[in-house]
């Protein structure tokens, strides 16, 4: 079995830059309800779409402008002058309880995890991957947003203690939470994991667990009144403020970045992201990090038999098996992959990272989890 050290160790560099405006935004709106056409002019803030779930966070326009594209998975707004930007809501005046919750949906948060009481509240303060420094970027710079996010969801879930989980070493610390460290090792920041490392417990029925990204998210949303319209990118080991839609093509060429042709661009972590399938795809909600990897730096992808080594069972934190789950999801044998543990795949990416074939596992199981869904049946996990 191959043993390698993933750290989730940092070294920040100056603090959050933000990204010069691009020309358009591509924003992702597979599975969503559309709240706006084609031609269409929107104002900054508008509302653009809404998550079917009961719980899921609506989506806004992060410029003005005029939607100019649109299909069953993409909406592109071509930025300029648009229709009225969105007017700040006033949510520190609200009190715990439907109307906030309801508020915080309409304004970008999930609220999922907002919607009940706990008696233990963890607050994730750990890297998500390797070469994604955004938690640690939001202890050392964003402590105002951050507790004002603590105090809405301590508000509404009144936990008995709240823990801040950091990496081993780190001195970073949130007024009202007790600091609980952990070993900086991938996937030790999987939310799974932390708890089970706060807790003792698998999955205990008293506790929830939040990022800080979650956490500033919402406190950005409290002090301002504004929606969710951004998220906080790592690119080659700096931070950066980018608006949700931005093309990586603009991505690129802001940051003097090259992608020659065979690279795969990856939005989210070397672990658990996805490559993009074209340049002009947009940033979305969630993306920590985006990851330009040389077409010689790995073996490719590729879809053949799996040799049954072993190697991702003995990887894998959830004790399942990888080759057997992805193989009956590869055949669409969605009611086995089920009974053999596909819920209880943390999707943390290393099974696929270390599969000695190169097979696409984690898509695979992904693949499996999105029929599912897309068939009524929600995961038990």
């Amino acid at each position: 079995m191959l043993r390698i050290h993933y750290s989730l160790e940092s070294q920040l560099k100056d603090g959050i830059a933000d990204i010069a405006a691009p020309e358009e935004l591509s924003i992702q709106v597979r599975n969503l309800v559309l709240k706006t056409a084609k031609r269409k002019k929107v104002g900054f803030g508008s509302t653009i779409a809404e998550h079917p779930s009961q719980s899921g966070g609506a989506f806004h326009a992060a410029a003005s402008g005029t939607v100019r594209d649109l299909d069953y998975h993409h909406l592109v707004i071509a930025c300029g002058e648009g229709g009225d930007d969105a007017e700040p809501v006033n949510v520190a005046s609200l009190q715990p309880g439907r109307e906030l919750l309801r508020t915080l949906q309409e304004l970008g948060i999930d609220i999922a995890v907002l919607s009940s009481r706990a008696e233990t509240l963890v607050i994730n303060g750990m890297n998500p991957e390797p070469g994604v420094s955004v938690a640690e970027q939001m202890l050392a710079d964003e402590m105002e947003n951050l507790e004002a996010g603590l105090d809405v969801a301590c508000a509404l879930i009144e936990p008995q203690r709240t823990i801040l989980a950091v990496a081993d070493a780190s001195e970073y610390r949130l007024p009202g939470t007790t600091p609980q460290s952990i070993k900086a090792k991938y996937p030790n920041s999987l939310d799974a994991l932390v708890v089970k490392a706060v807790t003792g417990e698998e999955f205990p029925s008293n506790a929830k667990i939040m990022s800080v990204m979650d956490l500033y998210a919402l406190g950005r949303v409290v002090r301002t009144g504004l929606p969710v319209t951004e998220t906080v990118m790592t690119i080659e080991g700096r931070n950066y403020r980018v608006p949700i839609g931005t093309p990586i093509r603009h991505l690129l060429s802001c940051l003097g970045i090259k992608a020659a042709s065979g690279d795969t661009v990856v939005l989210g972590g070397s672990f658990r992201g996805e490559a993009v399938y074209s340049l002009d795809e947009g940033v979305r909600k969630g993306d920590y990090g985006m990851f330009v990897i040389s077409s010689d730096a790995f073996p490719h992808v590729q879809d053949v038999s799996c040799i049954n080594c072993g190697e991702c069972v003995l990887n894998c934190p959830g004790r399942i098996q990888p080759n057997l789950i992805s193989r009956y999801a590869e055949y669409e044998m969605f009611e086995m992959a089920e009974k053999h543990g596909l819920h209880s795949c943390f999707e943390c990416g290393l099974c696929a990272f270390s599969c000695t074939m190169r097979r696409p596992l984690l898509q695979y199981i992904r693949f499996a989890k999105d029929q599912l869904r897309a068939a009524g049946r929600s995961e038990q996990a």
